[in-house]
């Protein structure tokens, strides 16, 4: 079975129809991402928690495969997908369009409990083995870490991701809850 190439958007596309669809669109950039089945499992994780758009490099990184279609059962029929030749200067227009940049990492960075998510935001998934790169570390705004109680050092990308989706999706929904409640 042959799969036709996945219909990507551009940047600006991508983030009018976000800022169309909600004042606070969330985007997630997956840096590096080797694995199709992680890859998917982000995406089906971005769409459920309310993501608008998955933004992936053109190197060093898989595309929308029929592997990651799969994986993700259904979630990029509703989730936009852009393919960026550099990252950093990605995550530079971005923040021209009032994103705040989060970027995931495994030590080091302040705790998901301890960070406001607030307006419009991407985050930065790094790759299985390697995290988020120097040079996007420095383009992220704020370094998020999930704390571990255990000895595991770090999570599965895909897994993480899910974790920082749902923390994202939760202060959303309370922050919309609160504004509703206060009009």
């Amino acid at each position: 079975m042959q799969v036709a190439a996945h219909n990507y958007l551009e940047l600006d596309e991508a983030i009018d129809q976000a800022f169309a669809a909600t004042p606070n669109p969330i985007f997630v950039l997956a840096e590096g991402i080797t694995d199709p089945q992680n890859l998917g499992a982000i995406a089906r994780s971005a769409e459920a928690f309310g993501a608008r758009c998955l933004v992936l490099p053109q190197r060093r990184a898989t595309g929308i495969t029929s592997t990651v279609v799969k994986v993700a059962a259904g979630a990029l029929s509703h989730l936009d997908a852009v393919r960026v030749v550099n990252l950093s200067r990605t995550l530079e227009r971005l923040k021209e369009r009032k994103f705040w940049i989060y970027g995931t990492v495994a030590s080091g960075g302040t705790g998901i409990d301890k960070v406001r998510f607030d307006g419009p935001i991407a985050l930065v998934i790094g790759s299985e083995g390697e995290g988020i790169s120097l040079g996007v570390q420095r383009a992220c705004d704020v370094l998020v870490t999930i704390p571990l109680r255990g000895r595991t050092e770090s999570l599965n990308a895909s897994v993480a991701s899910g974790i920082f989706l749902y923390e994202i999706f939760r202060q959303h929904r309370i922050n919309a809850v609160s504004s509703t409640v206060l009009t």
